[in-house]
């Protein structure tokens, strides 16, 4: 799947340029940033896998969870954003006005404190047709594996290091395989990386995670069909989304595939290399159909 319009192209490792996109970003100078992500697909996991999260400082992250028990305390479970958007679990007997509401006011949260929000989408048709022999489940962990390298470029930039976060789940050992293999190799940037960590759902920025990740998965599954989402509205200025395309799934198989990291982190160093789609501040107004 390939997007009509290629100007909205940017390579794997300016994909760390959303933190950078002033000269005084705010809430990013520390000796250590937070990163909390999680996946999201469709049901069949048919057409894509994306991992999103947000990035803060350790005082924005203290904040954070002030501010988000505050609105989700009368919850008897975690905030599950899917469950929220269509009243499912415990959202079951909620009008739609009452879940419309509360999401409004989680992703106030999110950008009163101005975290930043990242993800990356791999299109699971074009993954099975570039690497046939492997898993649709594989798809996320080299999304997974897009993460971990854009959070050490961002880190690196910063003079920082970053602690990267997942939810406990069947996709832990991959995490904790992808991160330990990037730290083992020469690559500099890899060495900000702590963790990888893992936590429960009730860990209240691993409930955040799962609504950006959700956020990127609609966005690219509704584009060119459905008006642009409120939650996605409300948080635009502060989100970058990167989506693969089958050129550079190409590419990255003939540098390897997933058993080669380096050709993340190197690929923007090769001429003429395939590029990523990406959104971010002006590209959210496209609204073309993909191909």
């Amino acid at each position: 799947m390939v997007l009509t319009s290629a100007h909205y192209a940017i390579s794997f490792r300016e994909a760390s340029r959303p933190c950078y996109r002033s000269k005084n970003p705010p809430g990013l100078y520390a000796m250590i940033l937070e990163c909390y992500f999680d996946d999201s697909s469709d049901a069949r996991r048919e057409k894509y896998y994306a991992c999103g999260g947000l990035i803060g400082s350790p005082a924005q992250w203290d904040r954070f969870d002030i501010l988000w028990n505050t609105e989700t305390k009368g919850l008897s479970k975690p905030f599950h954003a899917t469950e929220c958007e269509c009243g499912y679990g415990q959202f079951k007997n909620w009008p739609k006005t009452r879940r419309d509401d509360l999401m409004a006011r989680l992703t106030s949260v999110v950008r009163q404190l101005r975290l930043y929000g990242y993800a990356s989408i791999v299109p699971v048709t074009a993954f099975k047709e570039v690497f046939p022999l492997l898993k649709e489940h594989e798809a996320f962990h080299v999304a997974i594996a897009h993460v971990a390298v854009n959070m050490a470029h961002i880190a690196d930039r910063g003079n920082m290091d970053v602690a990267i976060w997942f939810e406990n789940g069947s996709h832990g050992g991959a995490a904790m395989d992808i991160v330990d293999s990037l730290k083992k190799t020469a690559w500099k940037p890899a060495q900000r990386l702590k963790g990888p960590y893992f936590g429960p759902k009730e860990l209240r920025p691993l409930q955040s995670a799962d609504l950006i990740a959700r956020e990127a998965f609609k966005h690219i599954d509704n584009l060119g069909v459905r008006p642009m989402r409120k939650p996605l509205i409300q948080l635009s200025e502060k989100l970058f989304f990167m989506l693969w395309n089958k050129g550079t799934l190409e590419h990255f198989a003939a540098n390897g595939g997933p058993k080669n990291l380096q050709a993340m982190y190197t690929s923007a160093d090769i001429p003429d290399v395939a590029k990523l789609n990406h959104f971010w501040k002006k590209s959210w107004g496209i609204n073309e159909k993909t191909k």
